[in-house]
């Protein structure tokens, strides 16, 4: 992912990437999704939004009570 979307798109709080949206905001997570070039999509059956392109059906998305982490970023070592 290209550093200054992680930047703007997720906060590191204890070695966490933490989608800065939240849940339900869904146009931000299609967005960054497009620009994305880690994009993986999960299983169909754990997909969540309609549109395909979306963090929140990424494979590399954990799920948060208050928003998603991404993996991939923290693969990458921002």
């Amino acid at each position: 992912m290209d550093p200054i979307l992680a930047e703007q798109a997720f906060e590191l709080v204890d070695n966490r990437w933490i989608f800065r949206a939240g849940l339900g905001q869904y146009w931000m997570a299609r967005r960054v999704a497009q620009r994305c070039t880690g994009f993986v999509p999960d299983d169909e059956d754990e997909q969540v939004d309609d549109e395909p392109r979306s963090c929140y059906n990424c494979q590399y998305r954990r799920w948060l009570v208050e928003s998603v982490e991404c993996l991939l970023l923290k693969n990458q070592h921002y």
